[in-house]
């Protein structure tokens, strides 16, 4: 994720949190907005679906939606690279599969007994 988050110019908490006071733009600056690559889009809704399917957990299509559009979100800094944003979308994709697996290894203690 540092490799990543530099490559990407933000902050590592920036790339956990999406929220950092350092990584905000002043208010009265002008961004640019690329349009949406739909195949890059595509291949990420791709990735999440099979990872989500690869690990036996239900992704919703609203939840697999927000996913997609954080994670292109992450890789807006590598898209004129291909080969970075490939890479780029593996490690992502890497911590999401980690981190998949770690909330099913850990039971949900806020579910009552029925």
């Amino acid at each position: 994720m540092v490799q990543l988050a530099s490559a990407a110019g933000v902050s590592l908490d920036w790339l956990a949190t999406g929220a950092s006071a350092s990584s905000q733009p002043p208010s009265d600056a002008k961004q640019q907005v690329e349009p949406v690559d739909p195949q890059l889009m595509g291949t990420i809704v791709d990735a999440v679906r099979a990872l989500y399917k690869g690990e036996g957990a239900a992704i919703p299509d609203r939840t697999l939606g927000e996913e997609a559009a954080r994670i292109y979100g992450a890789l807006a800094p590598t898209r004129h690279d291909v080969s970075a944003t490939l890479i780029a979308l593996g490690e992502i994709l890497a911590d999401r599969r980690r981190r998949l697996r770690e909330s099913a290894a850990t039971p949900d203690r806020s579910k009552r007994p029925a």
